[in-house]
């Protein structure tokens, strides 16, 4: 490539006038190994042109960003390390030129996927393992896993099919709870709001830790409950269709408080349910609705079971005694 394209693109890339899209190929390019000399003399141009000023503490800062990345006098051959240490990393280039920078930035930069009330979500991960989402949910993971370990944070609820790999074991990262796997198949439900977190195994083995308690080990078709207020953990046998129901578009309710019987259907019909009924939350419920029952449909059977009345008024439901 010509100098002065080079040059040019160094110079945008530094400006940030690249779109995203753009900008992670151009980072490839950066660390490419070729034209490393005409590069580097472009950010020492790029560098000139913003004039500076250098003091100790600019450099004792910029200092310490080269000694996280691993940068030595032994990649300086050329232009004395002094220099190029203060030129250079002023601009953040050895994040991407040296070896090992652009691992440091897709290891650091995290995907957010959120899915809207009344969807769900499949997908699979760097790794190959898959998840599912539900409403109401979102998740965060790093493009890469570049770590010994492959970390995943979860706000709602999920449920993953993690491809074995005892190096680098797999973490669901929740709101209290961490959950711990191998490989394995299981759920985690942790909206932000709700009183109670839940994992629920499907196969294999899992490590949940909570904040107070010692990490607790599951077997298949255990559910550990975590309760957000008190700090009571509940480890209890639950049925497969348990853990699954809402994977094949399926509502169940096993014991389940009003309140969150209310929360599911918000999550799962995107509405607001504002309840005038003051219905005891120590009361319980267990029922089930198939794949493809409306809203209507099921507080029609609800109003029933539970003793209320209703009515809509577009996204918004009351409910009344």
């Amino acid at each position: 490539m010509e100098k002065n394209n080079i040059a040019i693109i160094i110079k945008r890339f530094l400006s940030g006038h690249f779109p995203e899209k753009t900008e992670e190929r151009v980072q490839r390019w950066i660390i490419a190994d070729e034209n490393t000399k005409e590069k580097e003399a472009a950010s020492l141009e790029y560098w000139n042109e913003l004039n500076t000023e250098i003091n100790s503490d600019t450099y004792s800062a910029l200092k310490r960003v080269n000694q996280r990345i691993g940068y030595t006098k032994s990649q300086t051959a050329y232009i004395p390390y002094h220099q190029k240490l203060l030129r250079i990393a002023a601009v953040l280039i050895p994040l991407f030129i040296m070896a090992g920078g652009y691992l440091y930035y897709t290891r650091d930069k995290l995907i957010e996927i959120s899915v809207a009330y009344g969807e769900t979500r499949h997908l699979f991960l760097p790794d190959s393992s898959e998840i599912w989402i539900n409403s109401g949910s979102s998740i965060k993971y790093p493009k890469v896993f570049t770590d010994d370990q492959r970390q995943i944070y979860l706000k709602g609820e999920a449920y993953f099919s993690v491809k074995k790999n005892p190096a680098k074991p797999f973490i669901v990262k929740t709101e209290p709870l961490s959950v711990k796997v191998l490989g394995t198949k299981f759920n985690v439900k942790a909206y932000p709001g709700d009183e109670n977190v839940t994992t629920t195994l499907t196969s294999g083995k899992v490590e949940v830790s909570t904040p107070l308690q010692e990490s607790q080990i599951l077997r298949p078709n255990e559910q550990l409950t975590y309760n957000i207020n008190t700090s009571a953990m509940n480890i209890e046998q639950v049925l497969p269709v348990e853990t699954d129901a809402w994977l094949v578009g399926q509502i169940l309710f096993i014991n389940s408080s009003f309140n969150e019987i209310k929360q599911t259907l918000e999550r799962h019909f995107n509405v607001t349910i504002d309840d005038k009924t003051a219905i005891s939350a120590s009361r319980s419920y267990t029922v089930k609705f198939l794949k493809g029952e409306t809203l209507t449909e099921i507080l029609d059977v609800l109003k029933d079971v539970v003793g209320f009345t209703y009515r809509q008024q577009g996204e918004k439901i009351v409910l009344s005694k």
